[in-house]
Order: C-alpha cells, then structure tokens, then sequence
C-alpha cells in the first residue's frame, strides 16, 4: 500500500513538471504608456502646500484653465537640475516642480526636507509642490522616487496630462557636481518636446 501512495504521488509530482516544462509562457501585450496611464486633471488631489509658501492653494489656483503646464516630478539631485530648465531654456510655458519625498523618513520630512528645499528654490520662480504624503506622485503614477531620476508630464488646455519625458541627472547634482552645460545636455531633450 505504501509503495502504491509512492508511486501515485511520483507520479502527480512527474506530470506536474511535465506540464510546467512544456506550457507556452503567456505572450506580454505591450502598450502605449501614455495610453495607458491617461491622467486627468481631476484625478490631481485638490489642495497643495508648495514650498516657501505657509498658505495651501488649489489645484484650480495652481494649474491655469485652457493653458498647458509642464508637471516635472524630481527628488534630491534630479530637483537641483529641473529647477534650472526654465532658466536654461527659456520655456514659455505654465511649468510646476513636483518634490517626490514622499518616501522619506517622517522626521526628515519635517525637521530637514523644508529648509533644504527652500534654499534650492529660491533663485527660482517656478512653484514646487512640497508632495510630502506622495499624493501627486500617485496620482501621476510614479514609483521609482530614486535621487537622480526626473519625469516630465504635461497637462494639456483640455484637462489631460500625459507622460513626455524621463531623464536621469549625475548623482551628487544637488552638491553642485553638474554645470550648466552638462545640465543643459541632460534637459534638452525634454526641452525639444516642451516647445
């Protein structure tokens, strides 16, 4: 009898194998991005705190009606260099930077993160959505909030925004180990597709 239980179970265990070797693997459908993860600007949470700023403002007072805004989405060193685009390039455009620390420790979002990025946002005029509960960048789909990574959306006049571009700056940006040649270089492809 125990000889038979050996022999069913070898069995049920060879056919398993046989049919996990054998099976077609599932063919992957590729898709579109900005097809797929279409956003509308009603899908935006409602209110923002934007940094340097003590008073919290709409997303209706922030993003302009029937205009296009350039969302860019950096954290830690890519911010340093998205900042400067505008500068850089001369973009007459709505543009909105998008800080991604949602991921950070509680404590630093609240005794560091501020004042840092305050200091980097000063010489510039573009408001920065301090995203601190990361519900921007749910909302725009982003998952990877490494240091050197940068996503460029635009929200077009009739309320959609779309994904444009991704880019990746030099680690150590934000301590100044880009100039504004090589920052140039790593933005102008983004800036041909702004125009």
């Amino acid at each position: 009898m125990v000889n038979l239980l050996k022999v069913v179970f070898l069995g049920l265990v060879a056919f398993g194998l046989l049919v996990y070797f054998t099976a077609e693997k599932p063919k992957q459908i590729m898709a579109n991005d900005n097809v797929v993860n279409l956003i509308k600007l009603e899908s935006l949470p409602e209110t923002y705190e934007l940094v340097g700023k003590k008073d919290i403002i709409s997303r209706e007072n922030l993003f302009k009606n029937n205009s296009e805004t350039l969302i860019l989405v950096g954290n830690h060193d890519s911010l340093a260099v998205i900042k400067d685009f505008q500068k850089l390039f001369n973009i007459n455009k709505n543009i909105v930077l998008v800080a991604n620390i949602s991921s950070a420790p509680w404590f630093v979002k609240k005794m560091f993160i501020p004042s840092k990025l305050e200091e980097l946002n000063k010489d510039s005029k573009l408001p920065m959505i301090y995203d601190s509960d990361g519900n921007m960048v749910n909302a725009l789909n982003v998952s990877d909030n490494s240091k050197t990574r940068f996503y460029a959306y635009l929200l077009s006049k009739e309320g959609f925004i779309t994904k444009i571009y991704e880019g990746i700056v030099k680690q150590g940006a934000i301590d100044g180990s880009m100039n504004d040649d090589e920052k140039k270089k790593v933005l102008e492809p983004l800036a041909k597709l702004s125009k």
